[in-house]
Protein backbone atom coordinates (compact mmCIF):
# COMPACT_ATOMS: atom_id res chain seq x y z
CA UNK A 1 0.00 0.00 0.00
CA UNK A 2 1.47 3.17 -0.97
CA UNK A 3 1.87 6.13 1.86
CA UNK A 4 1.50 9.38 1.42
CA UNK A 5 4.51 11.18 2.87
CA UNK A 6 3.01 14.55 2.82
CA UNK A 7 -0.03 13.35 4.79
CA UNK A 8 1.96 11.82 7.19
CA UNK A 9 4.02 14.76 7.64
CA UNK A 10 1.65 17.05 7.98
CA UNK A 11 -0.43 14.95 10.87
CA UNK A 12 3.09 14.92 12.46
CA UNK A 13 3.19 18.49 13.03
CA UNK A 14 -0.49 18.83 13.43
CA UNK A 15 0.29 16.71 16.51
CA UNK A 16 2.74 19.01 17.65
CA UNK A 17 0.54 22.53 16.60
CA UNK A 18 -1.20 23.86 19.59
CA UNK A 19 -4.69 22.88 19.59
CA UNK A 20 -7.90 25.48 19.84
CA UNK A 21 -9.51 23.58 22.75
CA UNK A 22 -12.87 25.18 24.40
CA UNK A 23 -11.59 24.53 27.45
CA UNK A 24 -9.43 27.34 28.99
CA UNK A 25 -5.66 27.12 29.87
CA UNK A 26 -5.96 26.30 33.56
CA UNK A 27 -8.31 23.35 32.69
CA UNK A 28 -5.82 21.61 30.82
CA UNK A 29 -4.17 18.46 31.75
CA UNK A 30 -0.68 19.03 32.75
CA UNK A 31 1.76 17.58 30.37
CA UNK A 32 2.52 13.88 31.74
CA UNK A 33 6.68 14.82 31.58
CA UNK A 34 5.87 17.26 34.80
CA UNK A 35 4.75 14.00 37.00
CA UNK A 36 7.30 11.38 35.72
CA UNK A 37 10.18 10.80 38.76
CA UNK A 38 12.94 11.97 37.07
CA UNK A 39 11.79 15.36 36.66
CA UNK A 40 9.88 15.81 40.14
CA UNK A 41 13.60 15.04 41.37
CA UNK A 42 15.56 17.35 39.37
CA UNK A 43 12.87 19.77 40.52
CA UNK A 44 13.34 19.18 43.99
CA UNK A 45 17.36 18.98 43.94
CA UNK A 46 17.78 22.11 41.62
CA UNK A 47 15.89 24.27 44.18
CA UNK A 48 17.52 22.65 46.71
CA UNK A 49 20.88 23.18 44.88
CA UNK A 50 19.35 27.34 44.41
CA UNK A 51 17.80 27.57 47.72
CA UNK A 52 21.77 27.04 49.31
CA UNK A 53 23.59 29.25 47.14
CA UNK A 54 20.33 31.82 47.69
CA UNK A 55 20.10 31.82 51.56
CA UNK A 56 24.38 31.56 51.64
CA UNK A 57 24.74 35.02 49.47
CA UNK A 58 21.40 37.28 50.11
CA UNK A 59 21.04 35.74 53.62
CA UNK A 60 17.03 35.82 53.97
CA UNK A 61 15.09 34.49 57.09
CA UNK A 62 17.26 37.22 58.99
CA UNK A 63 19.91 34.77 58.99
CA UNK A 64 21.94 37.61 58.98
CA UNK A 65 22.15 37.62 62.74
CA UNK A 66 23.58 33.53 62.40
CA UNK A 67 26.57 34.96 60.49
CA UNK A 68 28.22 36.26 63.68
CA UNK A 69 28.74 32.75 64.71
CA UNK A 70 31.60 30.30 62.87
CA UNK A 71 31.43 29.96 59.62
CA UNK A 72 30.74 26.45 60.13
CA UNK A 73 27.77 27.15 62.34
CA UNK A 74 26.32 29.53 59.81
CA UNK A 75 26.91 26.84 56.90
CA UNK A 76 25.12 24.06 58.85
CA UNK A 77 22.04 26.68 59.95
CA UNK A 78 21.80 27.22 56.36
CA UNK A 79 22.08 23.33 55.35
CA UNK A 80 19.18 22.54 57.95
CA UNK A 81 16.59 25.21 56.67
CA UNK A 82 17.24 23.89 52.83
CA UNK A 83 17.02 20.21 54.19
CA UNK A 84 13.72 21.45 55.80
CA UNK A 85 11.89 23.40 52.82
CA UNK A 86 13.40 20.45 50.14
CA UNK A 87 11.85 17.59 52.80
CA UNK A 88 8.55 19.73 52.53
CA UNK A 89 8.67 20.00 49.17
CA UNK A 90 9.84 16.23 48.59
CA UNK A 91 6.89 14.51 50.66
CA UNK A 92 4.59 16.74 48.00
CA UNK A 93 6.03 15.89 45.20
CA UNK A 94 5.78 11.86 46.30
CA UNK A 95 1.86 12.77 47.19
CA UNK A 96 1.67 14.39 43.79
CA UNK A 97 3.69 11.35 42.38
CA UNK A 98 1.17 8.97 43.67
CA UNK A 99 -2.15 11.49 43.35
CA UNK A 100 -1.29 11.66 39.36
CA UNK A 101 -1.58 7.29 39.05
CA UNK A 102 -4.88 7.90 39.82
CA UNK A 103 -6.26 11.00 39.33
CA UNK A 104 -5.56 13.50 36.39
CA UNK A 105 -4.30 17.04 37.79
CA UNK A 106 -4.52 20.37 35.34
CA UNK A 107 -2.89 23.37 35.56
CA UNK A 108 -4.95 25.33 37.58
CA UNK A 109 -4.81 22.30 40.90
CA UNK A 110 -0.89 22.29 40.03
CA UNK A 111 -0.65 25.69 40.52
CA UNK A 112 -2.31 25.22 43.49
CA UNK A 113 -0.21 22.56 44.78
CA UNK A 114 3.04 24.59 44.28
CA UNK A 115 1.33 27.27 46.58
CA UNK A 116 0.67 24.95 49.39
CA UNK A 117 3.78 24.29 49.24
CA UNK A 118 5.31 27.71 49.46
CA UNK A 119 2.97 28.29 52.81
CA UNK A 120 3.73 25.08 54.33
CA UNK A 121 7.61 26.00 53.82
CA UNK A 122 6.71 29.59 54.92
CA UNK A 123 5.08 28.28 57.91
CA UNK A 124 7.84 25.62 59.30
CA UNK A 125 10.47 28.74 58.59
CA UNK A 126 8.32 31.05 60.59
CA UNK A 127 8.15 28.49 63.59
CA UNK A 128 11.83 28.14 63.35
CA UNK A 129 12.61 31.96 64.00
CA UNK A 130 10.07 32.54 66.33
CA UNK A 131 12.10 29.37 68.09
CA UNK A 132 15.33 30.64 67.92
CA UNK A 133 14.40 34.40 69.06
CA UNK A 134 15.47 35.55 65.75
CA UNK A 135 11.78 37.30 64.74
CA UNK A 136 9.62 37.49 67.28
CA UNK A 137 6.72 38.82 65.43
CA UNK A 138 4.89 36.09 63.79
CA UNK A 139 2.76 38.08 60.96
CA UNK A 140 5.88 39.95 59.97
CA UNK A 141 7.98 36.43 60.10
CA UNK A 142 5.38 34.49 58.07
CA UNK A 143 5.45 37.35 55.50
CA UNK A 144 9.15 38.03 54.82
CA UNK A 145 8.95 33.99 54.93
CA UNK A 146 6.76 33.96 52.09
CA UNK A 147 8.32 36.80 50.26
CA UNK A 148 11.74 34.72 50.23
CA UNK A 149 10.12 30.94 49.78
CA UNK A 150 8.64 32.48 46.75
CA UNK A 151 11.85 33.41 45.37
CA UNK A 152 13.68 30.34 46.03
CA UNK A 153 11.08 27.99 45.15
CA UNK A 154 9.48 29.73 42.04
CA UNK A 155 12.71 30.54 39.93
CA UNK A 156 14.38 27.05 39.97
CA UNK A 157 10.75 25.81 39.30
CA UNK A 158 10.21 28.11 36.43
CA UNK A 159 13.37 26.87 34.95
CA UNK A 160 12.96 23.17 35.54
CA UNK A 161 9.79 23.07 33.43
CA UNK A 162 11.05 25.35 30.59
CA UNK A 163 13.45 22.73 30.26
CA UNK A 164 11.33 20.02 30.39
CA UNK A 165 9.14 21.60 28.01
CA UNK A 166 11.78 22.28 25.29
CA UNK A 167 13.33 18.78 25.65
CA UNK A 168 9.78 16.92 25.19
CA UNK A 169 9.39 19.45 22.03
CA UNK A 170 12.91 18.53 21.19
CA UNK A 171 12.05 14.95 21.52
CA UNK A 172 8.79 15.12 19.67
CA UNK A 173 10.59 16.79 16.75
CA UNK A 174 12.78 14.04 16.73
CA UNK A 175 10.36 11.88 16.66
CA UNK A 176 8.51 13.73 13.64
CA UNK A 177 12.15 13.66 11.50
CA UNK A 178 12.58 9.94 12.47
CA UNK A 179 8.81 9.45 10.80
CA UNK A 180 9.21 11.58 8.21
CA UNK A 181 12.02 9.40 7.00
CA UNK A 182 10.33 6.29 7.40
CA UNK A 183 7.70 7.23 5.11
CA UNK A 184 10.36 8.67 2.75
CA UNK A 185 12.21 5.28 3.08
CA UNK A 186 8.45 3.30 2.35
CA UNK A 187 7.75 5.47 -0.27
CA UNK A 188 11.40 4.39 -1.67
CA UNK A 189 10.40 1.02 -0.91
CA UNK A 190 7.11 1.38 -2.87
CA UNK A 191 9.11 2.68 -5.77
CA UNK A 192 10.76 -0.61 -6.03
CA UNK A 193 8.02 -2.36 -6.64
CA UNK A 194 6.56 -1.95 -10.60
CA UNK A 195 3.03 -2.48 -10.84
CA UNK A 196 1.25 -3.28 -14.32
CA UNK A 197 -2.14 -2.42 -15.22
CA UNK A 198 -5.00 -3.69 -17.62
CA UNK A 199 -6.19 -1.27 -20.12
CA UNK A 200 -8.76 0.06 -17.63
CA UNK A 201 -6.45 0.79 -15.58
CA UNK A 202 -7.04 -2.07 -13.18
CA UNK A 203 -3.87 -3.21 -11.46
CA UNK A 204 -3.03 -7.02 -12.30
CA UNK A 205 0.19 -7.25 -10.98
CA UNK A 206 3.11 -5.82 -8.50
CA UNK A 207 6.21 -7.29 -8.80
CA UNK A 208 9.70 -6.26 -7.73
CA UNK A 209 12.17 -4.43 -9.81
CA UNK A 210 14.58 -7.77 -8.69
CA UNK A 211 12.30 -9.79 -10.43
CA UNK A 212 11.23 -8.25 -13.14
CA UNK A 213 12.61 -9.84 -16.68
CA UNK A 214 11.31 -8.34 -19.52
CA UNK A 215 8.14 -7.40 -21.49
CA UNK A 216 6.92 -8.57 -24.85
CA UNK A 217 4.21 -7.45 -26.84
CA UNK A 218 2.19 -9.46 -28.87
CA UNK A 219 -0.82 -7.29 -30.39
CA UNK A 220 -2.96 -5.49 -27.75
CA UNK A 221 -1.89 -7.76 -25.25
CA UNK A 222 1.84 -7.74 -23.53
CA UNK A 223 3.87 -10.76 -22.12
CA UNK A 224 5.17 -9.89 -18.54
CA UNK A 225 7.73 -12.06 -17.73
CA UNK A 226 9.47 -12.36 -14.60
CA UNK A 227 10.91 -14.42 -11.84
CA UNK A 228 8.58 -16.61 -8.95
CA UNK A 229 9.92 -19.24 -6.76
CA UNK A 230 13.36 -18.96 -8.95
CA UNK A 231 11.45 -19.91 -12.02
CA UNK A 232 10.21 -17.33 -15.53
CA UNK A 233 6.87 -16.63 -15.37
CA UNK A 234 4.61 -15.09 -17.48
CA UNK A 235 1.39 -12.71 -17.14
CA UNK A 236 -0.57 -11.66 -20.13
CA UNK A 237 -2.27 -8.67 -19.91
CA UNK A 238 -4.48 -6.78 -22.19
CA UNK A 239 -2.90 -3.38 -22.68
CA UNK A 240 0.29 -1.60 -25.40
CA UNK A 241 3.87 -2.17 -25.06
CA UNK A 242 3.67 1.84 -25.73
CA UNK A 243 1.27 2.82 -22.63
CA UNK A 244 3.23 0.74 -20.55
CA UNK A 245 6.02 2.40 -21.65
CA UNK A 246 4.78 5.76 -20.61
CA UNK A 247 4.13 4.32 -17.12
CA UNK A 248 7.03 2.97 -16.60
CA UNK A 249 9.22 5.74 -17.59
CA UNK A 250 11.22 6.70 -14.68
CA UNK A 251 11.87 3.22 -14.00
CA UNK A 252 15.17 1.10 -15.18
CA UNK A 253 12.86 -0.68 -17.20
CA UNK A 254 13.42 0.37 -20.92
CA UNK A 255 12.64 0.08 -24.63
CA UNK A 256 14.93 -2.26 -27.04
CA UNK A 257 12.91 -3.19 -29.56
CA UNK A 258 9.35 -2.06 -30.75
CA UNK A 259 8.68 -5.74 -29.47
CA UNK A 260 10.52 -5.37 -25.94
CA UNK A 261 10.71 -3.88 -23.10
CA UNK A 262 13.43 -5.15 -20.58
CA UNK A 263 14.87 -4.54 -17.19
CA UNK A 264 18.30 -3.15 -17.75
CA UNK A 265 19.09 -4.16 -13.66
CA UNK A 266 18.62 -8.03 -15.14
CA UNK A 267 21.18 -7.50 -18.17
CA UNK A 268 24.12 -9.59 -17.75
CA UNK A 269 25.76 -9.56 -21.39
CA UNK A 270 25.23 -7.23 -24.33
CA UNK A 271 26.06 -9.39 -27.41
CA UNK A 272 26.88 -8.65 -31.00
CA UNK A 273 25.40 -11.10 -33.94
CA UNK A 274 26.42 -9.50 -37.17
CA UNK A 275 24.73 -6.45 -37.33
CA UNK A 276 22.66 -7.13 -34.63
CA UNK A 277 22.67 -7.03 -30.74
CA UNK A 278 20.78 -9.33 -27.98
CA UNK A 279 20.78 -8.15 -24.09
CA UNK A 280 21.40 -11.97 -22.26
CA UNK A 281 19.46 -11.62 -18.91
CA UNK A 282 21.30 -15.34 -17.71
CA UNK A 283 17.90 -16.75 -16.83
CA UNK A 284 17.24 -20.18 -17.49
CA UNK A 285 14.44 -20.66 -20.28
CA UNK A 286 14.77 -16.81 -20.97
CA UNK A 287 15.28 -16.02 -24.37
CA UNK A 288 17.80 -12.91 -25.48
CA UNK A 289 16.44 -9.71 -26.02
CA UNK A 290 17.07 -7.95 -29.33
CA UNK A 291 18.07 -4.25 -29.73
CA UNK A 292 17.21 -2.59 -32.61
CA UNK A 293 19.03 0.48 -33.91
CA UNK A 294 16.05 2.75 -32.76
CA UNK A 295 16.47 2.15 -28.94
CA UNK A 296 20.26 1.31 -29.23
CA UNK A 297 21.99 4.12 -28.21
CA UNK A 298 19.90 4.98 -25.46
CA UNK A 299 20.45 0.84 -24.03
CA UNK A 300 24.72 1.51 -24.95
CA UNK A 301 24.15 4.71 -23.01
CA UNK A 302 22.40 3.12 -19.91
CA UNK A 303 25.33 -0.10 -20.08
CA UNK A 304 28.14 2.62 -19.88
CA UNK A 305 26.80 4.30 -16.76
Amino acid sequence: MRISTKKSVLLAFKSVRPQKKSMNFFSQHIPQYLLTRRSLTIMVTSAAAFAFLFIIIYKPFNVEHWAEVSRFVFIACVLGIVLLGMSIAAISRIIMCYHAKKHTINYLQYIAWVFVELVLMSVAFTICSTLTGVQLDIAEAFEKSLLNTSLILLIPYIISITAFTLQDRNERLRQIEDDYDKAMQQRLDTKSLISFYDERGELQLSVTKDNLLYIESADNYINVWYMKSNMPKKLILRNTLKRTAELLAETNVMRCHRGFMVNMEQVKVLRREKESFYLELGVEGVKDIPVSKTYGDAVMKWLSM
